[in-house]
């Protein structure tokens, strides 16, 4: 649009944004669903966007503490510059994944293959590695593939912090979409582009049979589950991709997240506490944040609604703090076909595990004022979150984001070969495609 071309955006869901979504009606502040933290304050497009905003944002050391339960033999809470300083484990699982030593070049391996079987490191490592690194990456040891983690370990040029948003994330896409002619709800069925990859224009018909023309060019910017040939509701391209192509988007593979959220009417961990790494636990992570009230949008702009899971219209009043648990990879999948109540008790369970005390051994339930559990397997345009660094992947993502001739590009975090799963990586695909 700066330079003169005309844009139109289509978007397939009911808001701007896509995966950057809110929840509303569990507290008086709207919670992230997706996307929360932008990693890393160097080289960062999506921060340099926020700064020309004039909007503030909030530094965290990242984890800030550890905890270290029953699974790992022990039930202690620990700040991180202290674990880091004094505990063995801890110091050695950063040391892995700084180093990388022993990783293959001649063949790829999953992390779990790397750690257990060439490493060799303890059973507390391997945990600290799931809930570390695995479950950051948005996936679990057991799939994630060391060749592309490779890659984005020694690429990384973001710096360590996390930064945190003094609004919803959700203002970055309207920010973005200012002045755009923007259609919600358009989701797309067939791209019909020129044959041999000529220039020209090419044809987006929507799943209601309605179509536009574009006269220059089209960038898919979908997430790739929506370019799988064989996953419902995918878009088809007319003619068809390239085998080559096709055959990439297969290879890089999308983890599912579940995030849980627990409301409570007042707090009973330490004063301070922003995020919680947890080994040998239930769920690997935990963190408590606040945004403005006034980022409430309501059902009718996009935003889910706790009432869907029956959590009643008087609980934002009474809510004072929110806990949310991030869980990716295998134990999102776990917690898929689990009952939701049993996954709000265990989560419930492992809050008393973590700061129950002599006096009040389980001080969450008598807090608790309503949960939310939300599954990004069940988003049926998503089918999932994010990619991960996908075992037997090397050097697909490239091929993913390659044009197909002159007139259809490809854009999103599936595109880019060393960042996954931020949103300053997708940003960089949409600057370079």
């Amino acid at each position: 649009k700066d330079c003169g071309v005309s844009v139109v955006v289509i978007e397939a869901g009911d808001h701007l944004g896509g995966r950057v979504s809110q929840l509303e009606g569990l507290a008086p502040w709207p919670l992230q669903l997706g996307p929360e933290f932008i990693h890393g304050e160097e080289c960062n497009v999506l921060k340099d966007f926020i700064d020309a905003q004039g909007w503030e944002m909030r530094e965290y050391e990242w984890p800030d503490r550890y905890f270290f339960g029953r699974g790992v033999g022990e039930r202690r809470l620990v700040v991180a510059e202290d674990a880091d300083e004094n505990d063995p484990d801890v110091r050695e699982v950063h040391r892995l994944f700084a180093e990388l030593p022993g990783v293959p070049i001649d063949r790829d391996v999953t992390a779990l293959e790397w750690l257990r079987d060439i490493v060799q490191c303890s059973d507390k490592v391997l945990a600290l590695a799931e809930s570390i690194y695995a479950n950051d990456f948005g996936t679990s040891l057991a799939l994630m593939g060391m060749q592309e983690a490779v890659v984005e370990q020694r690429g990384w040029n973001y710096g360590e912090k996390y930064l945190v948003l003094d609004r919803s994330l959700r203002r970055v896409a309207e920010a973005l979409a200012k002045g755009i002619d923007v259609r919600l709800g358009w989701k797309v069925s067939e791209i019909i582009r020129p044959p041999d990859g000529a220039p020209g224009p090419v044809t987006i018909r929507r799943s209601t049979g309605e179509t536009m023309v574009a006269s220059r060019c089209v960038v898919v910017a979908a997430p790739i589950t929506a370019l799988k040939p064989n996953n419902p509701g995918s878009i088809a391209f007319t003619p068809p991709l390239p085998m080559v192509k096709t055959k990439a988007i297969d290879r890089v593979k999308v983890s599912n997240s579940v995030k849980v959220f627990l409301a409570f009417e007042s707090s009973f961990w330490p004063e301070g506490l922003f995020d919680v790494v947890c080994a040998g636990c239930f769920l690997p992570e935990m963190w408590i944040l606040k945004y403005p009230s006034t980022e409430n949008v309501g059902r009718g702009s996009g935003a889910r609604m706790a009432s869907d899971q029956g959590v009643d219209p008087s609980v934002p009043a009474r809510t004072k703090e929110v806990v949310t648990f991030f869980a990716a990879g295998n134990l999102a999948d776990e917690l898929s076909r689990m009952e939701r109540k049993t996954v709000v008790e265990r989560a419930l369970d492992q809050m008393d595990e973590m700061f129950g005390s002599d006096a009040n051994p389980r001080p969450s339930r008598s807090r608790l004022t309503g949960s939310y559990v939300a599954d990004w397997r069940n988003e049926e345009l998503v089918g999932g979150a994010y990619t991960y660094p996908t075992l037997h992947a090397f050097g697909s993502r490239e091929v993913v984001a390659a044009p197909d001739g002159e007139s259809v590009f490809f854009a999103g975090e599936a595109t880019h070969p060393g960042v996954n799963p931020c949103m300053q990586g997708a940003m960089e695909t949409g600057l370079r495609a």
